[in-house]
């Protein structure tokens, strides 16, 4: 808007001023314009212990804040291997080792900031998401969960010990595994007459096919809930998780405030909390009843 202005004043100043000086105004405005642009180039090495899904979440929020705030890749915005961290404007860390910053950003100068989960769902695996006692909470009276696995990306270990876990709580959980997504239709018409409620996680949410789990739950009047915020918009009722899209946009933020001397830069770390989201639409067409004061604590709803 400023350079707009100054630009119509140059111009309105030309009859007044002389060819030679409007020229010379013109050519000032123009040389601003590289400096600004030359500031507005960002630099920014990566670093990330894990490749996973929630690595993925908040490289996509990353980015599309970025572009929302006027960063391109290829124009003013360059992505450099970890090993080059000394030419970058700001260093950032992805980490999903236990007792360590989920996110640490770092600029030239050495300010730097970090965010941390809440510690109830810090850097644990996937099948730990499957919170009992707040699916309780939302759902009262439910005793069975079950759940859809891809066998390929399960840890079947780790997901036995939970299973054995969450059964002391009080909460019969049913895993079913798939080898593919054209098995989800069935695993779901397997598991609706024997289950309260069916919890997907990311992988299973991401699946093209969602929409026949959805299809099967509407009519069986089973409840779906996941561990994506963004299923809420396909379809899921509830999903009660840290969105790490969210993350990745906060990081984004944090990370141009660095790379610009960290100015009204908070020095205080930041933690990522669990939030509740609700499509109370999907809620109905699958027989749930949600009371005010569930409705009240989500974050987003989506009617």
């Amino acid at each position: 808007m400023r350079a707009g202005h100054i630009m119509e004043r140059s111009h309105l100043s030309c009859r007044h001023l002389g060819t030679s000086r409007a020229i010379f105004l013109i050519c000032l405005l123009y040389l601003l314009s590289i400096v600004d642009t030359q500031a507005s180039q960002l630099r920014v090495a990566v670093s990330a212990s894990d490749s996973g899904m929630v690595v993925k979440h908040v490289q996509l929020g990353l980015q599309s804040e970025l572009m929302r705030q006027g960063y391109v890749t290829g124009t003013n915005l360059t992505w450099i291997d970890s090993s080059q961290a000394a030419s970058s404007d700001v260093n950032l860390t992805i980490s999903m080792t236990k007792n360590t910053p989920f996110i640490t950003l770092v600029n030239q100068q050495g300010l730097s900031t970090d965010i941390y989960l809440d510690e109830p769902h810090n850097h644990t695996e996937f099948a730990k998401h499957y919170e009992v006692n707040f699916i309780k909470k939302l759902l009262p009276g439910i005793n069975t969960l079950g759940v859809i696995i891809d066998k390929k990306v399960a840890d079947m270990r780790n997901t036995e010990q939970f299973l054995a876990q969450q059964q002391q709580k009080g909460m019969q959980i049913v895993y079913h595994y798939i080898e593919t997504s054209d098995e989800l239709r069935v695993a779901t018409r397997m598991l609706a007459p024997i289950v309260d409620v069916i919890y997907l996680p990311y992988h299973i949410t991401d699946m093209a096919e969602l929409s026949q789990v959805i299809t099967v739950a509407e009519r069986n009047n089973v409840a779906l809930i996941a561990e994506d915020h963004r299923s809420i918009d396909k379809g899921i009722f509830a999903v009660y998780n840290i969105d790490y899209v969210q993350v990745g946009r906060d990081t984004a933020d944090l990370l141009v405030r660095l790379a610009e001397g960290g100015k009204n830069l908070s020095r205080e770390n930041v933690l990522a909390q669990p939030v509740l989201s609700l499509n109370l639409d999907a809620a109905a067409r699958m027989g749930v009843e949600l009371s005010s004061d569930v409705i009240n604590k989500a974050k987003f709803i989506v009617e």
